[in-house]
């Protein structure tokens, strides 16, 4: 009873968190000023994005915000209500995108202080993860 509990607070908390960030990431309506940050910094990691440092591709910074923030909000709403092996796809996206978001800042050489959301994000995630693995997978009906 209690472990249901804190799954499914830790399951709203990243919810709440990635709908948020991805809002933010997409649109400015929800607030201006976060989503010029994110602009911004976006531009930062545009220029030690992966596919820039080892495959010399330029990436738009514009688009590569556009796009990591739609993915953060469909796997937040994955989380929420998908099946279980949708869940476990959606964990593992996030958890790449906060991996490459946190290699990008290490980089850039940001402070530590920088990378704590998203390393207790990905703590978060990891525990889900387990959690979700824990669980007895639903049983299928049988055709007659």
């Amino acid at each position: 009873m209690v472990s249901q509990i804190i799954k499914k607070t830790i399951t709203g908390l990243l919810v709440i968190a990635f709908c948020l960030a991805g809002i933010a990431k997409i649109t400015d309506k929800l607030s201006p000023k976060v989503h010029h940050q994110m602009k911004r910094d976006f531009a930062d990691l545009a220029k030690v994005n992966p596919l820039k440092v080892w495959f010399h591709h330029d990436v738009n910074s514009d688009m590569y915000c556009l796009v990591i923030g739609y993915l953060e909000v469909i796997c937040a709403l994955v989380l929420y209500s998908a099946p279980r092996p949708l869940k476990f796809l959606g964990i593992v996206i996030l958890l790449i995108i906060m991996a490459m978001i946190m290699q990008g800042l290490y980089w850039l050489g940001k402070p530590a202080v920088v990378f704590v959301p998203g390393a207790v994000s990905s703590i978060l995630l990891v525990i889900n993860f387990i959690t979700l693995l824990a669980e007895a997978p639903p049983k299928q009906k049988r055709r007659e």
